[in-house]
């Protein structure tokens, strides 16, 4: 299952007060764009920094693109477990996974 995020949803933007987190939009065009650790100007040009732990965030995810999306080595291992019958399933257990995992989504 996915689900597709696209824009705020015309929702404002969360007030810094509010993460916890001190952040500002730079409006000075493409230069600008970089990080920077200058407090807003009262002249309108406001600036944009990263946290450290926003930085990590960062290479994290670009290290995660990386990865290929399925273990072709464990498919097969599956695949042949499967075949050879040495894989065993026990129905009462995998129902009680997916019982855990479909409690772990309600909103409730």
């Amino acid at each position: 299952m996915s689900i597709e995020i696209n824009g705020s949803g015309n929702r404002p933007p969360v007030a810094s007060s509010e993460t916890g987190q001190s952040a500002t939009v730079s409006k000075g065009g493409a230069g600008s764009a970089g990080r920077s650790s200058a407090p807003a100007s009262p002249s309108g040009a406001d600036t944009f920094s990263l946290t450290n732990r926003a930085a990590q965030l960062q290479q994290l995810e670009s290290q995660i693109a990386n990865l290929p999306v399925v273990d072709t080595q464990r498919v097969n291992e599956v695949q042949h477990a499967l075949s050879t019958g040495a894989l065993e399933i026990n129905p009462a257990q995998v129902a009680d996974k997916l019982l855990s995992f479909e409690a772990g989504l309600d909103p409730q």
